[in-house]
């Protein structure tokens, strides 16, 4: 069982088995404990923010909503693992963060359950331009929007990183086990490295196991992952 709030980083240069390594060593392992070991890989330097994470994510959603559901079936008669988790997820969720959900993370879709038919879900970014644009036409007006959306923005990330951890807690105490792989973080983005630190940090997400690796020697003093 793992514990909360646990990340190890794998270094090596190319081509060493860093990769074979975590899937053989920590994957076969996590399957025949009965975890979910999920696996997400940045490509290069073409991808787009977060969607390594949104990788592990899906083949985590697949795994409930699939094969794992089917293993994990209950007695005649009870929900399933999945039906029981989307419950918990509605239940606990309000619309505007389940859209943020959505948009984050696509390919949980059928994990997070269907849409609400009354949707309405302003972002906060847009509320701030809403609110400011009377005053656009002024300098100072300008630097109040200006300030207002970078607050906005930064909300914005806040909340996201907090409804994935509000997730992340709900899938995580419904199994005996998950681990969460990111490949090749030397091609990391800063969102995708401060929302790995803000789950991490959490303290709250049971039996959650986080694992990086990257190629060290593409991994100068400057490049985001050493401040993080």
């Amino acid at each position: 069982k793992y514990h909360v709030g646990e990340m190890i980083l794998v270094s090596g240069t190319s081509g060493t088995g860093k990769s074979t390594l975590i899937h053989k060593g920590l994957g076969d392992n996590a399957a025949k404990c009965g975890c979910i070991f999920a696996f997400g890989k940045l490509e290069d330097k073409l991808h787009s923010p977060l969607s390594a994470f949104s990788n592990a994510m899906t083949c985590l959603a697949k795994h409930i909503t699939g094969e794992y559901n089917k293993r994990g079936e209950l007695l005649s008669g009870r929900p399933s693992i999945s039906t029981m988790i989307r419950d918990k997820i509605q239940s606990e969720f309000h619309d505007e963060d389940m859209e943020q959900l959505r948009r984050v993370l696509p390919g949980c879709a059928e994990l997070l359950g269907a849409r609400s038919s009354s949707l309405f879900c302003p972002s906060s970014q847009a509320d701030a331009a809403t609110l400011l644009r009377r005053d656009s036409s002024s300098k100072l007006g300008d630097v109040k929007r200006r300030v207002s959306l970078a607050l906005a923005g930064k909300e914005s990330i806040s909340r996201m990183h907090y409804a994935v951890r509000r997730l992340l807690k709900i899938v995580c105490s419904s199994l005996k086990g998950v681990v969460l792989f990111i490949d090749d973080l030397q091609w990391s983005d800063t969102a995708t490295l401060d929302l790995l630190k803000s789950i991490v940090l959490d303290g709250e997400i049971p039996s959650l196991f986080i694992v990086g690796a990257y190629r060290e020697d593409e991994v100068p003093d400057h490049h985001p992952l050493a401040f993080h």
